[in-house]
């Protein structure tokens, strides 16, 4: 099955998130101001819930990956992320810079896959059961 789209309007970002079976991927590269990062942050939780009903919309079964381990998954990837742009741009080390672009670039796409998709998704388990609790009470 080909990617399926879907862009989510959360004032006053748009966010892509492609879908496969198993997968999402969210991408959030194209944002580099702390205000959006921050707000990303803060609606997390809320986007998590939206991206799984659309997953059993398309695939007609839930995504097999709890939310807190989904929320620590986006915050690990926006953490690199922010310090990848900071370094970028801050640090005037041109072979800094370049590796900096490229984890920027890596972590600006969050792929988040179930177990048998995902080899890394015990990490954000486990995370997620460390430190992001309290998303166990929003209802996907």
């Amino acid at each position: 099955m080909d990617k399926i789209q879907h862009t989510y309007q959360i004032s006053p970002l748009s966010i892509e998130v492609s879908f496969c079976e198993f997968v999402v991927s969210i991408d959030f590269s194209v944002f580099k101001n702390q205000e959006d990062l921050n707000f990303l942050y803060r609606s997390s939780g809320d986007l998590v819930v939206w991206i799984k009903q659309r997953y059993y919309e398309i695939f007609g079964k839930q995504l097999r990956i709890t939310n807190p381990s989904f929320v620590a998954e986006i915050w690990g990837h926006l953490l690199v992320y922010r310090i990848a742009i900071w370094m970028e741009q801050n640090l005037k080390f041109r072979p800094l810079q370049k590796l900096m672009k490229f984890v920027a670039f890596r972590s600006g796409i969050v792929d988040c896959g179930e177990r048998k998709a995902d080899s890394n998704r015990w990490i954000w388990d486990l995370l997620g059961k460390l430190f992001f609790k309290k998303y166990n009470s929003v209802k996907s």
